[in-house]
């Protein structure tokens, strides 16, 4: 306790050695000069600053300098630093008083990004008090807030005023004198020759035991957008609510609402967009321009020789073996009709497979890779065992062409980017002459002639051309024959015209 940092003693705040034996045995030497201008130089400001005229400074700078913006992150730090001491009253009179040093003999030193989301807002949760009791919390405000894929890929700042109810100084907060502050009233009701003592809430207060006046009060709250920002991220802006005696005013929330765009669609740090190429420039090559987000033009090339074919949409099989099971630990069970629903359970707990009972329903997972799976199976009966796609094979039939990097920004590390992946929809000419036609086929690799038949030397083969036709039109122009039929069948099961027909075997 007697050595832990007051002024003079060992490890205390500068200025011991003012104190004759104490802090190192230098007498009355005189100390070290103590700088307590700095910090104000930082935010450029005067001593005399109010703390409205700082924190308006380090809104300013704060910005200017922010790291997303393109600012020197030391200096962000250090205005940061600066403004989290000038904005607390006690550790700006340690401040004035004992420099830099004494307040950090004082503790503090919080984290930067954590000081600027107090001040523009943010998502992180509310910080800790002096270690005092916790008052409750008043109601919280939410307002969504409209915010283009532009503003959230380059950051954004936007101002607006917020009407609140606050509790009037002037007035201040009284004991309400019609209940002696205790919030409740004791009526005395006689009844004969008894008397009924009824305890009621305050009217005057209503059984807050305070009286108060309120006023409204406009503020302006600058709403930070970080780059890379999620759709329904919340910046928050604490005790930012309504006020009321006995309770911290609750928090002013705001809810990111992502607004679709035409061209660009987000998957987190990843965008998508379509585009449409020639057969040509698929066969031959291409280049091709695009505005991104913040305005960049980007030129966009296919690599030299290469041929850009349709994306493969099939998807990898599951591997399904009847009668079967592989032997193993047992680690999760499921009782579910569903094998799709069992696949996906199976895929979401990162399970390479499981064994259904066919009679019971009940699907085992195993502590097996999907190696041992297949290694290990055996044959049982009355048993399924699936086991999962291919991870290559899936993985290939994943792949999407993209630019590396010009994605997303990553939520707060906005110097990595996610990728912009394209989508190519092949547009194929409708017609083509005979002419190019030969021409292309001493270009381009075709069919070995082995199995192209000849029509001319096979009497038996009848050639027809391809057409188009709606296949839901098709289905609706002979739906009413197996209608009919469905109809007789029903007839049939219920015993009409032929009764009962029992069938065995001779």
């Amino acid at each position: 306790m007697f050595f832990g940092g007051f002024p003079g003693m060992p490890g205390g705040f500068p200025g011991g050695d003012d104190f004759p034996g104490m802090g190192g045995g230098k007498g009355r030497g005189k100390g070290k000069e103590v700088d307590t201008e700095g910090f104000y130089k930082l935010l450029e400001v005067e001593k005399t600053a109010s703390g409205a005229e700082i924190k308006k400074a380090y809104r300013k700078l704060a910005i200017k300098h922010h790291p997303d913006k393109g600012g020197d992150p030391e200096q962000f730090k250090s205005i940061t630093k600066a403004y989290e001491v000038l904005s607390d009253e006690n550790k700006r009179k340690l401040y004035d008083q004992y420099g830099e040093e004494g307040v950090e003999s004082g503790g503090g030193g919080g984290d930067p990004t954590d000081i600027f989301d107090m001040v523009f807002g943010g998502g992180r949760g509310r910080k800790g008090g002096n270690g005092g009791s916790q008052k409750k919390k008043g109601k919280d405000v939410t307002h969504a807030m409209d915010v283009t894929l532009e503003q959230m890929y380059v950051g954004y700042t936007k101002k607006l005023a917020v009407n609140r109810t606050v509790i009037d100084e002037k007035h201040g907060v009284k004991e309400c004198d019609a209940c002696d502050g205790r919030g409740v009233v004791v009526q005395v009701v006689r009844m004969g020759n008894m008397i009924q003592q009824i305890q009621q809430q305050c009217s005057k207060c209503n059984g807050m035991g305070k009286s108060y006046k309120t006023k409204k009060e406009k503020e302006v709250l600058e709403v930070y957008v970080e780059r890379g920002a999620p759709d329904s991220h919340k910046v928050v802006f604490y005790n930012k609510a309504d006020e009321q005696p006995g309770y911290d005013a609750g928090d002013v929330q705001f809810v990111l609402q992502e607004k679709e765009h035409p061209e660009f669609k987000r998957n987190k740090a990843d965008l998508t967009i379509h585009r449409q190429i020639t057969l040509l420039e698929a066969l031959t090559g291409f280049s091709m321009e695009l505005t991104h987000l913040d305005g960049r033009k980007l030129l966009i090339k296919s690599a030299p020789g290469e041929v850009l074919a349709p994306p493969k949409n099939e998807s990898a099989e599951w591997l399904v073996f009847d009668d079967t099971d592989a032997a193993g630990t047992d680690v999760a069970t499921c009782t579910y009709s569903d094998a799709n629903k069992l696949k996906e359970v199976c895929l979401a707990k990162n399970f390479n497979g499981f064994v259904l009972d066919t009679a019971t329903n009940k699907a085992i997972f195993r502590d097996l890779t999907r190696d041992e799976m297949l290694s290990k199976k055996k044959k049982k009966s009355g048993t399924k065992l699936f086991v999962i796609p291919d991870p290559e094979v899936a993985a290939g039939n994943r792949m999407r062409k993209c630019v590396k990097g010009e994605g997303m920004p990553v939520f707060k590390n906005p110097m990595m980017k996610g990728n912009l992946f394209i989508e190519f929809e092949i547009i194929f000419p409708k017609t083509i002459s005979e002419d190019a036609a030969k021409t292309l086929r001493t270009l381009l690799p075709g069919p070995d002639p082995m199995q192209v038949p000849d029509e001319d030397a096979d009497d038996h083969i009848e050639t027809h051309f391809l057409t188009e036709a709606d296949p839901q039109a098709s289905e609706k122009e002979h739906a009413s024959a197996y209608e009919e039929d469905d109809d007789d069948e029903r007839r049939g099961s219920m015993g009409g015209g032929g009764g009962n027909v029992q069938c065995a075997q001779q």
